[in-house]
């Protein structure tokens, strides 16, 4: 016996069917969205940000700027930048740029706690500053070895590279610091990946240490040009920017790494942007359009 099988379309005039179709269509598009990763460059030589995807292509974001290197992004968006003359700019999606804070100078890394406080690291003076969101800055902490690099961590706690010392500083949000792991003379910057494994920069020994959240350390990378970084995308790719050599490199998960770009004038400090801002705004979309056929 032949069965015939009746068809039954979707009734998009139906309110539930409707919120459904939206939200299934953004969860796709949005989907695509979030692997399109922008990683950021501070080049400290020619005075720009450059701005480059995981596939190599890139631009220049923002330029005009003296010396840069600390790089973070603000939760809307906003990237920050340290810059020689004492100041920290704070630049829109559009790459233009205006003073967020003054400084005592010689700032290095920069990073955003969950409340969106920015912390700056001051290479000369040994100290980190707390900023809140109206530019106003306190010494956050002191006596440090020459910092660069800060990261937070997933549970909230920043670590600080202390350049001269070699040393990693853990602190609490009262400031309170310990020893949390060696890297030797030289090291530049920090990352965690998704697994609370810390990555380190050396720019001397030109190779990038992996801590375990048990503090063993590996070497994951070596035979690298004064290195920077690491910064991760959203695939956990790393990326990391030699600061003699002039490129960026894009590595894997299990240390293989190759040229993304080259030929910049003295690239530093990285930061990606996960996800980018029109993912955000696509899933408000959704939600929007849910709320509006359920009135």
């Amino acid at each position: 016996m032949k069965t015939n099988h009746q068809q039954h379309p979707v009734n998009l005039s139906n309110p539930f069917c409707t919120a459904l179709f939206a939200v299934f269509v953004l969860v796709l598009l949005a989907n695509g969205l979030a692997h399109a990763d922008n990683i950021y460059v501070s080049c400290f030589g020619s005075g720009t940000i450059m701005k480059l995807d995981s596939n190599g292509n890139w631009s220049t974001f923002a330029s005009g700027l003296n010396h840069p290197l600390g790089l973070a992004f603000d939760s809307s968006g906003n990237l920050y930048v340290a810059t020689a003359d004492s100041t920290i700019k704070k630049i829109n999606s559009s790459g233009n740029w205006s003073i967020f804070a003054s400084t005592s100078g010689n700032d290095n890394g920069l990073a955003f706690d969950s409340s969106g406080n920015l912390y700056a690291s001051c290479f000369a003076a040994g100290t980190i500053t707390k900023f809140n969101s109206s530019g106003n800055g306190t010494i956050f902490a002191s006596g440090l070895s020459s910092p660069q690099g800060l990261a937070f961590d997933s549970s909230g706690y920043l670590y600080a590279a202390n350049y001269t010392s070699g040393a990693i500083t853990k602190f609490n949000s009262s400031g309170n610091g310990s020893f949390f792991a060696s890297d030797g003379y030289s090291i530049t910057g920090l990352g965690f990946d998704t697994s609370g494994n810390l990555y380190v920069s050396n720019y001397y020994d030109g190779t990038i240490a992996k801590f375990d959240l048990s503090r063993n350390k590996t070497i994951f990378a070596s035979g690298l040009d004064h290195p920077y970084g690491p910064a991760f995308d959203s695939s956990g790719y790393i990326y990391i920017a030699n600061a003699v050599g002039g490129t960026v490199e894009k590595f894997d998960s299990s240390g293989n790494g190759s040229i993304l770009a080259s030929g910049w004038n003295g690239p530093t400090f990285i930061a990606t942007q996960i996800p980018e801002p029109a993912t955000l705004l696509l899933l408000g979309l959704g939600a929007a359009i849910v709320r509006k056929r359920h009135r």
